[in-house]
């Protein structure tokens, strides 16, 4: 639990067995959504439903206090909990106009060629439960194109990791999705996991260059900037 500014707080879940390593999913919750109530950025797995409601009742609030939902890309570890909030809470989602929310098999060789060093037992028993996972597909309520302003923070379409990526940023604070990764040292996203990978990296550079004090990726450490 990360208190980032007055009304930008982190929410740290955890995603055990990835490829032989713990990750962690920094979950994003702004106090003032465009509705009234909190707007969070990405919601993480099923299994992180119950964690995530006690940070939440930890600062005082509960899911029916959140009335935005913001998903920065169709992958499940970003919706997995998206559909279940917003019938909850009857709260909004939010989305980019081209992202195709679906869940996609990962190819073993595909991940193979990326991950060189991993126990081929822990890449396969990784893509057995990300690919037989039963997720809720979200239904999105508002289709963004970029540009637009959530509660001070602007929208920005960064594609690459998915047609449809996106990222916000205000108030010196930068939210970027999976576009930036910070696990060890700030790479753009695995290439396995990439819709087009050359994108991803302008993407990830662009991101990089901008004037943010604190970086907010999905996976990995917060950068502060001073």
């Amino acid at each position: 639990m990360v208190r980032i500014t007055k009304r930008v707080r982190i929410a740290e879940l955890l995603e055990p067995e990835f490829f032989g390593s713990v990750l962690n999913h920094n979950v994003t919750v702004i106090e003032n959504g465009p509705n009234g109530g909190l707007m969070i950025i990405d919601t993480s797995l099923p299994e992180n439903f119950d964690t995530l409601e006690k940070f939440l009742k930890s600062w005082g609030y509960s899911i029916s206090d959140i009335s935005d939902i913001v998903i920065t890309h169709s992958h499940v570890d970003h919706f997995g909990n998206a559909e279940r909030i917003k019938k909850e809470a009857k709260a909004k989602i939010y989305a980019h106009e081209l992202e195709e929310f679906k869940v996609e098999k990962v190819d073993f060789d595909q991940v193979k060629k990326t991950l060189k060093d991993v126990d081929q037992d822990e890449i396969k028993k990784t893509l057995d439960r990300i690919n037989n996972m039963k997720i809720e597909i979200p239904t999105v309520d508002v289709k963004l194109k970029g540009g637009e302003e959530l509660s001070g923070f602007k929208v920005l379409h960064v594609p690459g990791h998915t047609k449809g990526h996106i990222a916000l940023f205000g108030e010196g604070v930068l939210i970027t999705g999976d576009a930036v990764r910070n696990v060890g040292e700030l790479t753009p996203p695995l290439e396995f996991f990439c819709w087009d990978y050359e994108q991803a990296v302008n993407s990830f550079k662009f991101l990089a260059s901008l004037p943010y004090k604190v970086l907010i990726p999905y996976h990995g450490e917060l950068v502060y900037k001073n």
